[in-house]
């Protein structure tokens, strides 16, 4: 009699055993694309594969009672036209924004590596079958070549966001050491950052960013704080960035202005050299044509000051068109040329050319055009 019920208590606890294990979702999607590059000024032309947000997710929670839930993310990126890419950033497992955390009514904490501040904005050529290299955050997340925030994710990172309560949401992120990486090579710098040996100087300091956004209706905008220096404060970054975008029906336009600066390094160990800053704004406009949607980006970047000075002839202008067009659910092909006007002292380049391995260096007054067609399935 003992034994059995012990067997039926085992038996009636199996399904409250089940349905408190984690619930693992496989998902991501891959996106490549056959671009026509060409360089102005003798930097050549070519043709190439192109995009580099192929990516697959490994995602779960686990429900801890009390409203409370466990969360984790492993996100890998790589290249669907290559075993790896010559960018050791393209050749990891979890290179892209993995994290482990809490959820619950507070909203939810995350530790690991996630993107902050530069991805802000309404353009939507990232998601789309439409290249990454269109995307503007090639102007409006760069001075003249110098990356803010990475442009890409921030490492070592505690982050909090909010739940969305009346459409409003909030999110604090603080790294311990921005900027630093895994492996062994030079002594990183915010304008340069390279992988890091031990605990120096350089692979200490902070990075702070915090971000207000709105969204609800046809209606959504934001702002967005960022914050970095290293641990002699030697060299730092600061930015602020601000975007709405308004759903017309089958219009949608937005707007996207970012003041950032940059300050390096000075000649004398231990100084801090003159700060660059500019401004850069950027106008994405989307329309529903047919059964796929029309993309049109007008974005620029205004000359900088240097140490107060204007520095002339170091803006640029970025144009790009495409279409996205819908096979399925999951699969659509996209259709896009980009245009990047470089002033004569500006060397802005298409997002991506560089840690991918697949565009040669832009130099001062060099344009870059590209034409893209691609495709993109999610899973």
């Amino acid at each position: 009699m003992k034994k059995t019920l012990i067997a039926l208590a085992v038996a009636s606890a199996v399904p409250a055993l089940a349905q408190a294990q984690t619930s693992v979702t496989l998902s991501g999607n891959l996106k490549t694309g056959l671009a026509q590059t060409n360089i102005s000024n003798g930097g050549g032309s070519g043709m190439q594969m192109t995009d580099g947000s192929s990516r697959f997710v490994i995602s779960g929670t686990e429900d801890l009672g009390g409203g409370l839930k466990g969360i984790f993310q492993i996100d890998t990126r790589f290249r669907p036209d290559e075993a790896k890419s010559a960018a050791a950033s393209l050749a990891a497992v979890a290179d892209g924004a993995t994290f482990v955390g809490i959820a619950g009514g507070f909203g939810q904490v995350r530790l690991g590596r996630m993107d902050q501040h530069y991805i802000w904005g309404v353009d939507e050529h990232a998601a789309r079958a439409t290249p990454l290299q269109h995307w503007n955050v090639s102007i409006i997340s760069h001075i003249n070549g110098t990356a803010i925030a990475n442009t890409s994710r921030t490492p070592n990172l505690v982050r909090w966001d909010s739940n969305s309560i009346a459409g409003f949401s909030l999110g604090l992120g603080y790294s311990t050491a921005a900027f630093s990486y895994d492996g062994c090579a030079a002594a990183p710098s915010l304008t340069a950052p390279s992988p890091t040996c031990g605990l120096g100087d350089n692979a200490k300091g902070n990075g702070m960013a915090a971000n207000v956004n709105y969204a609800a209706g046809p209606l959504r905008a934001g702002v967005s704080f960022w914050n970095a220096y290293n641990e002699p404060k030697t060299v730092k970054q600061n930015s602020v960035r601000g975007w709405a975008g308004y759903n017309l029906g089958i219009i949608d336009i937005g707007v996207t202005v970012d003041q950032s600066s940059v300050t390096a390094a000075g000649a004398t160990a231990g100084t801090q050299g003159a700060e660059t800053k500019r401004m850069a704004w950027s106008i994405p406009v989307k329309a529903a044509v047919g059964p796929g949607t029309l993309l049109f980006t007008y974005s620029q970047a205004q000359d900088a000051k240097v140490a107060g000075t204007s520095a002339a002839n170091t803006g640029a202008k970025f144009t790009v068109i495409g279409y996205d067009y819908p096979f399925s659910k999951r699969t659509s092909l996209g259709v896009s040329y980009a245009k990047l006007d470089n002033a004569t002292g500006a060397s802005y380049t298409l997002f991506t050319g560089a840690a991918l391995a697949n565009l040669p260096a832009v130099t001062a007054g060099q344009d870059i055009s590209s034409f893209t067609v691609g495709l993109r399935h999610a899973f």
